[in-house]
């Protein structure tokens, strides 16, 4: 059975504190080889201290679509960020393009790739939220990304079925508005529908009363303080694994079965010869190299 949570948006509230004329955005324009985007820096954040701080990814609506980043303040993360709202995460609001959508092409692998880069992003608590076009975007790209995401908040949205398969280990929180003209409720419940039917757990939130323009969701630090109580759960031991060495072969496909699940873990490494006489390579060792010496996650699929 479904379940449901029928909320009166009433009390999606935060304590803001406007920002005075002239003063600092808390929000910063960056630009990257992909799309532009907003980034908030929690209090504390520094890039030459060791510390690694959760990453919350949030993808915006239609109307904001172009090449002005001052869009992204009209609603959600941002505009509540701007004014005064502290959030102990890393925020990037990325911009798509006006002759795009969230959904197309691959650029979400790239654009992950140089915000790893660039800040000190703790790779077991990275989040994907969006809103509207934003909605399908975070149920798109957290399906073809599942080992990326430690939980994801869709409002709004939608997308096909068929992508849950690989959603149904990712905590995952739907809201959506119970008289949506835009988006039908229809959609939001038809995803939450097939993950249920997979055995997941979903929590679904539709807000009574309430139309598209559910955006004061974003207001509330409950939403918040959910994701960031989400971790992606690590193996607890290493697998026995014994590879001979051959010396014509230079690269094997290492397949491991994942514990728990009927997915693969599969990994290509160049082999070398073992100092050892039997040709036995180090389990430990090798694991590690497996896995670029970072821990394997049950939500994973490596290709």
């Amino acid at each position: 059975m479904r379940l449901i949570a029928l909320i009166a948006l009433l009390g999606f509230t935060v304590s803001l504190t406007a920002k005075t004329p002239g003063g600092n955005s808390p929000l910063m324009a960056e630009k990257s080889k992909t799309y532009p985007y907003l980034a908030y820096l929690p209090d504390g954040y520094s890039k030459a201290n060791a510390k690694v701080w959760p990453l919350i990814i949030y993808l915006h609506g239609s109307s904001c679509k172009g090449n002005n980043l001052e869009r992204l303040k009209k609603y959600g993360p941002p505009f509540y960020l701007e004014r005064g709202m502290n959030v102990d995460a890393i925020v990037i609001s990325p911009q798509c393009p006006s002759n795009k959508n969230w959904t197309a092409g691959a650029w979400f692998e790239s654009f992950y790739k140089e915000l790893k880069d660039k800040y000190n992003i703790d790779p077991s608590r990275v989040y994907l939220t969006g809103m509207s076009l934003g909605g399908f975007g975070t149920w798109d790209i957290a399906s073809r990304y599942p080992d990326y995401f430690a939980a994801i908040v869709p409002l709004c949205g939608g997308g096909q079925t068929r992508m849950v398969e690989t959603l149904k280990d990712i905590p995952t929180w739907v809201f959506h508005g119970e008289v949506d003209k835009k988006v039908s409720l229809k959609r939001s419940t038809q995803m939450v529908d097939a993950l249920q039917e997979l055995g997941s757990r979903p929590k679904f939130s539709v807000l009574k009363g309430q139309g598209h323009g559910i955006q004061k969701v974003y207001s509330d630090q409950t939403i918040y303080k959910w994701l960031l109580s989400q971790h992606k759960q690590a193996y607890d031991k290493f697998m026995e694994i014994t590879l001979l060495w051959n010396p014509k072969i230079d690269s094997v496909n290492s397949v491991v079965s994942e514990k728990e699940k009927k997915d693969l873990l599969v990994k290509t490494l160049p082999l070398q010869q073992p100092e050892n006489s039997e040709g036995k390579s180090e389990t430990k060792s090798f694991f590690n190299n497996l896995f670029n010496k970072k821990p394997a996650y049950k939500q994973s699929t490596l290709y």
